[in-house]
């Protein structure tokens, strides 16, 4: 297995790369920064429910549905996304038990920035003391693979998603995303870029599985990935049924919004 570091991609690739890594049976780190802004859906999110239709149309925002758990997330340029593609062998049986181990990689990379964090079950990494996330995570079987994939906030437009989310009160929203959501920037006051992050993770990353040298991506795997791009975002699978009701609106883990109500629902922590 490789590591890919790839920098800015445009064309949902920061999305579709490892998806057709994994239907080609390709196994590897990829780490890559969006070149383009969209909204990811989770495997099992009801687009209709979650995501404001009408605004992401007006603002030209591409939506995409990844095969992978997790919430609707924002992509953007500012974020440097690890996307690990293993065989099945490599991740432990129970999927908690992978998040916590594949989340430790990530926290060594924010410390290493600064940044002293906390996993939060399942698939969350806080800041301490703030409690604020600053990574969320998906995983999930892709063909023959295991697929885990995160991402490192330089910047977040906490505006723009608050925009795109479907609940009545935009403004609330907003506020809730800046109590609950931080990012590198905010918290070091540094203007970071892909390159000061890549290396980091790279070398975290290595030190839990058997990574060996750096890659390219072929021709073929740049082909099948906009392929499926095309069956991503077609409206059969973004308008896909999933039986999802969406109740509440995950702010991060232990902090939840009721989407009619407007009620802030938080655990005790």
């Amino acid at each position: 297995m490789k590591v890919y570091k790839l920098g800015r991609v445009g064309n949902l690739r920061s999305t579709t790369l490892f998806h057709a890594f994994a239907r080609a049976g390709l196994y590897g780190l990829i780490l890559v920064e969006p070149d383009d802004t969209y909204l990811s859906l989770g495997y099992f999110d009801n687009l209709q429910q979650v995501v404001d239709l009408e605004r992401a149309k007006a603002l030209n925002i591409p939506i995409i549905r990844r095969e992978v758990g997790g919430g609707t997330v924002l992509l953007s340029r500012g974020q440097v996304f690890y996307q690990l593609v293993v065989p099945k062998s490599l991740a432990p049986f129970k999927v908690e038990d992978a998040y916590k181990k594949f989340s430790q990689p990530v926290m060594e990379t924010y410390r290493q920035l600064g940044i002293e964090v906390e996993y939060r079950p399942i698939n969350d990494i806080i800041t301490k003391g703030t409690k604020r996330k600053i990574s969320g995570q998906g995983a999930g079987d892709i063909g023959k693979a295991f697929v885990f994939v995160g991402n490192i906030l330089l910047r977040f437009d906490t505006q723009l998603m608050a925009e795109l989310l479907k609940v009545p009160d935009k403004g609330l929203l907003k506020s809730l995303l800046d109590e609950n959501i931080s990012w590198v920037e905010r918290e070091t006051g540094k203007l970071l870029d892909f390159w000061d992050v890549a290396g980091l993770l790279e070398k975290s990353f290595r030190k839990v599985l058997p990574l060996e040298g750096e890659g390219e991506v072929s021709q073929e795997i740049l082909e099948l990935a906009d392929k499926l791009k095309e069956e991503l975002t077609c409206e059969e699978t973004l308008f896909e049924d999933t039986g999802r009701n969406h109740k509440l609106l995950k702010i991060r883990e232990g902090v939840f919004l009721e989407r009619e109500s407007l009620k802030v629902l938080k655990d005790q922590e």
